[in-house]
């Protein structure tokens, strides 16, 4: 089992370890360039957490050019950019009072996955825009993850060609990766020592596991017409182990006495049951068949196909689908149902019930009213 740490624990830590290393950096140099931030701990991981970090900044800035004056579609300026930017990011040049907070973010990010990884993961999708993570997104973990590097590794290959999936579907994928390969983690007491050289960690609540850790990789100089983020390249995976491949637990069958048959006396016939009969049979009372026909006639109607789900759903059902699925947002249903709506087939629609909504608003996808929904959504497809 993975400890958590404590969140004021995890802060203090984080920061005193990045002041000893900037301590120890800066009195030797003003500024640090970007091989400088590859070396500058012993954890590989920390130090291309802060090169993340640098990258998503060199993006923001990349962007901040764009203006509606000027046509930056062009084939021509795109290419001057792009040319820019690779330049600029060569000459990376960070002065401690903008790397230390960036090394304090990076050191606890570091702990939390190699301590936890399943909410490290867990929080990193949980945050994508739309609620779907990319094959860019994977991408870039692959890219900038060297701690327990096979789960983005594993999710890239179930994702196949898919150019997202939503949250739900990533953090199962992650979560059955680090079931299924446990044997795989990065070993946390290995690595407390390593932090421990720079900055003392208490490892009482860490697993007592060990492995060697890695080696650092450094990587070349970037070529003249290439940007330094494209020098970090990924490190060889072991074979994958595929995805939902754990085997069901098989069911113990349990001996259940046999109970004696109990045959209740005969009674005498109604005069409901003797209404047209013969005599010799007991028939269904009037109010018993007019039961069952209604019963049957309604249940046939509520399976009747529907052109549209909102048209279909009465006021009362409406009001308690916002109250009990969408938390009283009026604004939050409606946006479910259109998109709902605009779902190409029963497939479509269900995955967004089940890895979007559900997640979004903490549904409990064996109660009633999630079964409600569904039903009508069934209905609309033909289902």
């Amino acid at each position: 089992m993975l400890h958590k740490f404590n969140v004021s624990a995890l802060n203090d830590y984080s920061q005193q370890f990045a002041h000893k290393v900037c301590d120890d950096f800066f009195a030797h140099n003003s500024v640090a360039s970007g091989q400088h931030i590859l070396n500058l701990t012993a954890i590989p991981q920390v130090n291309l957490f802060i090169i993340s970090s640098l990258y998503d900044k060199w993006k923001a800035d990349a962007e901040a050019f764009k203006s509606p004056f000027f046509d930056f579609e062009s084939s021509e300026v795109k290419e001057a950019l792009k040319q820019f930017m690779n330049v600029v990011s060569r000459k990376i040049s960070v002065k401690r009072e903008q790397l230390e907070p960036v090394l304090v973010e990076a050191t606890k990010d570091t702990l939390v996955l190699l301590i936890d990884p399943n909410s490290y993961f867990n929080e990193i999708f949980r945050n994508q825009p739309n609620f779907t993570v990319t094959s860019d997104t994977i991408q870039q973990l692959r890219k900038y993850i060297r701690f327990n590097k096979f789960v983005p590794q594993s999710i890239a290959e179930a994702m196949a060609d898919r150019a997202f999936v939503y949250v739900n579907q990533a953090i199962e994928w992650s979560e059955q990766a680090i079931t299924q390969r446990t044997a795989e983690l990065d070993s946390i007491d290995q690595w407390v020592a390593v932090f421990s050289e720079k900055a003392a960690l208490d490892a009482s609540s860490l697993l007592k596991k060990t492995n060697r850790p890695e080696p650092i990789v450094i990587p070349g100089e970037p070529q003249a017409d290439q940007s330094f983020f494209d020098t970090l390249v990924e490190e060889p995976v072991a074979n994958p182990v595929k995805l939902n491949e754990l085997e069901p637990p098989r069911p113990v069958d349990v001996y259940v006495p046999p109970v004696p048959a109990f045959t209740p006396p005969a009674m005498p016939p109604t005069l409901h049951e003797t209404v047209g009969g013969n005599g010799n049979a007991a028939k269904e009372s009037l109010n018993e068949r007019f039961r069952t026909e209604q019963a049957s006639i309604s249940s046939s109607y509520q399976k009747q196909p529907i052109a549209s789900i909102s048209q279909n759903i009465p006021l009362h059902q409406k009001f308690m689908f916002i109250h009990q699925l969408f938390g009283g947002s009026n604004s939050a249903y409606e946006n479910a149902i259109t998109e709902l709506e605009q779902a190409p087939d029963f497939q479509t629609a269900r995955g967004l019930i089940t890895y979007k909504f559900a997640s979004q608003h903490l549904w409990d996808m064996t109660g009633d009213t999630v079964g409600e929904l569904l039903e009508i959504v069934k209905r609309r497809f033909g289902q």
